[in-house]
């Protein structure tokens, strides 16, 4: 099984790397992508360290898009971990102007697997406009992994919860 795992700009991103380390370890094949707002986080070479690959920061003439996702892509499943309320909603209408948007468009268009894992503050995550986009996305099969609420926050969701989403 090979995921991109595609990390968006909330701080949740930190717990990425973990999950990323997991991954490989249960022997997952694991390549990274990362917005310009996830690498105000984090640092692309943590996770360049934890995948093992370098981390796609921008889309080239290498066509990573394509590559990995495009209808005859390597991989198998694209992971949106975190998700921020902008990236479901760029999703859900089709902007894709982020390297984890067009990462996302391509998967979509492609019928590749893509699960996603919101993090946000409670009050975004219940916007009904948010709501709405989740709601498309999910008709269109896309696979959420519900958050944890806590502190008025939808936290990201646990590791277990999001490696049993993608075994399913």
């Amino acid at each position: 099984m090979k995921v991109v795992v595609a990390v968006t700009g909330s701080v949740a991103a930190c717990r990425v790397v973990d999950l990323v380390r997991e991954l490989i370890h249960q022997g997952v094949e694991v390549e990274c992508a990362m917005s310009a707002a996830a690498r105000n986080i984090l640092n692309p070479w943590v996770l360049q360290w934890a995948s093992g690959k370098k981390v796609i920061t921008e889309i080239t003439g290498a066509v990573e898009h394509v590559r990995l996702l495009g209808l005859e892509g390597e991989a198998d499943t694209l992971l949106i971990c975190p998700a921020t309320s902008n990236t479901v909603s760029k999703i859900a209408h089709g902007i894709d102007d982020t390297v984890v948007t067009t990462l996302a468009a391509t998967a979509v268009g492609s019928g590749k697997r893509v699960v996603v894992v919101p993090a946000m503050h409670q009050s975004m995550y219940d916007n009904p406009f948010v709501s709405e986009n989740i709601e498309k996305l999910r008709k269109n099969g896309v696979v959420f992994v519900e958050p944890r609420v806590e502190d008025n926050k939808a936290k990201i969701a646990s590791q277990g919860d999001i490696l049993s989403a993608l075994k399913d």
